[in-house]
């Protein structure tokens, strides 16, 4: 509805369905371990990491991190963020690439309903396409 070309994309064909996302422009269904696979890289993706647990947020993230990107988000407290990022930490990933990470996701509006954390996260994406944020990047 913003403009944003969307790819969904879970493990799971009862998930990443033209039922559940009929608005979405793809729909991926593959293991998370293949994300930076499906991930445009001419464009430098946003990603918003939002999976069923840390683990597959963990992989995700790592995954994403394999491309430029313009913008990573990933939803989870403060506490999941800390625990994903001292597991990358430990495999290697650089500390400036998670720096840039933005997580929790989301601009800061008091959200609490499914549509406002929603709202929040989209907002967030747009004030990056304006430039008015840090970008992240590999290159």
């Amino acid at each position: 509805m913003v403009g944003f070309y969307v790819i969904v994309m879970d493990d799971r064909r009862d998930f990443a369905n033209n039922e559940i996302f009929p608005e979405a422009d793809e729909i991926i269904v593959n293991d998370f371990d293949f994300v930076s696979q499906h991930l445009p890289v001419d464009t430098g993706p946003y990603a918003v990491i939002v999976t069923r647990g840390h683990k597959h947020d963990a992989i995700v993230l790592e995954e994403v991190l394999k491309v430029p990107h313009r913008y990573i988000g990933m939803i989870g407290s403060k506490r999941k963020v800390h625990i994903i990022y001292e597991a990358l930490k430990a495999k290697g990933v650089d500390e400036k690439l998670l720096a840039a990470v933005h997580a929790p996701i989301g601009i800061d509006i008091n959200a609490e309903t499914p549509e406002e954390i929603a709202l929040s996260i989209v907002s967030e994406l747009v004030k990056i396409r304006g430039g008015s944020e840090r970008q992240a990047s590999l290159t």
